[in-house]
C-alpha cells in the first residue's frame, strides 16, 4: 500500500475533492450541489472555491462554477521538462503511423506507470484512460517493460507496494508467476501483454532506460487481438517497437 501521510492536511484534501469533483462534473456546478458531492457544508464548499478561483483553477459561469484549464498548462510544463518525452515526441506519432495502431510512451511515477503521450492513428483503437492518469504496471505491456528494467530490489519494492488488481482473467496477479514473467522480459528485452487490462486487446512494449537521471520510461504499441497476432505482431510490430526505442535512445544521447 502507497505510504498514508501521518498528519493529513484536511483543508488540501477538500480542495482536492472539489477541485476532481468539477473536473468529472458534466457541467458547470452550483455550491449547494458540489457541497453535496463532497460533504461538506455551503459555506466550506464556497470558501474552497473563492479560493481556487482566485489561484486560477476554477471558473465562475453566472452562478456555478467549473474546473479551469490550468492544471492543463501545468501538466503541459512538467511534460516538456522531460528529456525523453521531448526525444520521443515525433517519434511516436511515427510509430503509431507506420503500424496503424496506437502508440503509448508510459513513465515511472513511485509505483504506478503514467502515459507521457498518446499517439493514436484515425483507425486506431482508441485507449480508454487519458495522458497523466495512473495505472497499475502488472497489467499492460509498457508497465511491464518498467518494472523488468528496474533492479530487483525496486520491483520488490514497488510490488510489496501494489495491489495486484485482476480487470480481466488473463491477468497475472500471482507474485512469483509475475516475476518470472518479469524475467522472461528482462532476457528478451521486450514485453507482451494478452488480453490483461482490456480483454481482446494486445499489446508490445519495450524500455528506455535510465538516460541523464530523468525517470524510466517505456514505449508501446496496442490494438485488437484481430490486428495484433502472430508472426505480424512477433516480428513486425514488435520490430517497430524496439527500433524506435533504439532511435530515442540515440536522440537522448546525441542531445
Amino acid at each position: 500500500m502507497a505510504d498514508e501521510p501521518q498528519y493529513a492536511v484536511e483543508a488540501t484534501q477538500t480542495s482536492v475533492a472539489i477541485l476532481e469533483a468539477l473536473v468529472d462534473a458534466a457541467g458547470p456546478v452550483g455550491v449547494t450541489e458540489l457541497s453535496d458531492i463532497v460533504g461538506v457544508s455551503k459555506s466550506v464548499a464556497h470558501n474552497h472555491l473563492s479560493t481556487l478561483r482566485a489561484a486560477g483553477y476554477v471558473a465562475k459561469r453566472g452562478e456555478k462554477y467549473e474546473s479551469s484549464l490550468r492544471p492543463l498548462a501545468l501538466g503541459e510544463r512538467t511534460r516538456e521538462g522531460l528529456s525523453f518525452y521531448r526525444a520521443a515526441e515525433e517519434q511516436l506519432d511515427n510509430l503509431a503511423a507506420a503500424t496503424g495502431e496506437t502508440a503509448t510512451l508510459l513513465v515511472l511515477e513511485e509505483t504506478a506507470g503514467v502515459p507521457v503521450a498518446i499517439a493514436e492513428p484515425e483507425d486506431g483503437w482508441s485507449v480508454p484512460f487519458r495522458a497523466g492518469e495512473r495505472l497499475p504496471l502488472h497489467v499492460n505491456a509498457p508497465g511491464k517493460a518498467l518494472l523488468a528494467s528496474l533492479p530487483d530490489d525496486r520491483v520488490d519494492a514497488i510490488l510489496g507496494e501494489t495491489e495486484l488488481v485482476a480487470p480481466t482473467s488473463a491477468t497475472i496477479v500471482d507474485p512469483d508467476e509475475l516475476t518470472a514473467e518479469l524475467r522472461r522480459v528482462r532476457d528478451d528485452g521486450i514485453a507482451f501483454c494478452r488480453g490483461e487490462q482490456y480483454e481482446g486487446i494486445i499489446g508490445v512494449a519495450a524500455p528506455l532506460p535510465e538516460v541523464g537521471g530523468d525517470r524510466v520510461a517505456a514505449l508501446g504499441v496496442c490494438g485488437p487481438v484481430e490486428r495484433l497476432n502472430g508472426r505480424y505482431l512477433r516480428e513486425d510490430i514488435t520490430g517497430q517497437v524496439i527500433s524506435t526505442t533504439k532511435s530515442i535512445q540515440v536522440n537522448l544521447t546525441s542531445n
